[in-house]
């Protein structure tokens, strides 16, 4: 009887821990994944670009949509401003004021898709992508924060960091350093490809995550030179135009120079695997 209740004891112990064991798991990897309801995505609001949470913050009820190409996101107060803005038949709208506003929608409220006015973080603050390149930046960057929340440093060691990628030509003392003393924050994703403006990894670059059907959206469109394809990441196939079409190549290990292939600055989307 003793031994029965010590076995009892000590399964029912053995299966408590695995629980909480569990448990501290699936919250570790909770908090390793990406926040797809991050505040900070920029979004296009009457004409002024604001981080999403400043519009929850004020007590403003958004009515999106990106329409105007992934990661470009425009809000409305009203669902009849939605209904006029996408011509969905929405429901409990008034027809009327829907057909109205349609008619007064001649302005876009936000820059077209594909234009160097994509919104990126750059050290904390929000910037059209253009604006660095008029100051002569060459930016280092990555959307792993989620699809449109671009953030862009100004090395390579700060993009190393962030992403977690043993990218080529890099200080990784330096990369290391930046990644423990916490001067950049990681962003978890799974990165199957880094892009480079010029061959053998030079100029300004951008780390892919996701699958891209423009790279208008990322600005990165027709310029891509090199591909640096991190060890086990597998095939990425490229494409001449957006959304997946015209001439392509499939790769499973980096690319220094594309003219060997004769795909240079030609590539318009892009996507994991086959």
């Amino acid at each position: 009887m003793r031994f029965l209740r010590s076995w009892r004891w000590t399964t029912g112990l053995w299966m408590l821990t695995l629980l909480l064991g569990g448990l501290a798991l699936a919250t570790l990897g909770a908090a390793g994944r990406p926040s797809w309801g991050d505040p900070a995505r920029p979004v296009w609001y009457y004409g002024r670009l604001v981080p999403f949470g400043e519009l929850l913050g004020r007590g403003i009820e958004p009515h999106c949509h990106d329409g105007r190409g992934p990661g470009v996101i425009t809000c409305y107060n009203t669902n009849e401003e939605l209904a006029a803005a996408t011509g969905l038949d929405l429901p409990g709208t008034d027809p009327d004021r829907v057909r109205r506003l349609r008619e007064a929608m001649g302005r876009p409220d936000a820059p077209p898709a594909g234009t160097a006015y994509v919104p990126v973080w750059y050290y904390g603050r929000l910037v059209p992508f253009e604006e660095l390149l008029n100051q002569g930046i060459e930016p280092h960057c990555h959307d792993g924060r989620g699809p449109g929340v671009i953030t862009c440093y100004n090395t390579n060691e700060e993009l190393a960091a962030a992403t977690g990628l043993d990218l080529p030509g890099v200080d990784r003392d330096r990369a290391e350093q930046l990644r423990r003393s916490g001067a950049v924050l990681p962003a978890q994703c799974a990165y199957y490809a880094v892009v480079w403006q010029d061959i053998y990894y030079g100029g300004r670059n951008f780390a892919l995550c996701y699958d891209y059907n423009d790279f208008r959206s990322i600005n990165f469109n027709d310029i891509t030179s090199s591909i640096f394809i991190p060890s086990g990441a597998g095939a990425s196939t490229y494409f001449e135009h957006i959304n997946y079409g015209g001439d392509r190549r499939t790769f499973t290990m980096s690319i220094p120079d594309l003219r060997a292939y004769n795909f240079n600055d030609v590539i318009s989307s892009a996507r994991r695997g086959y």
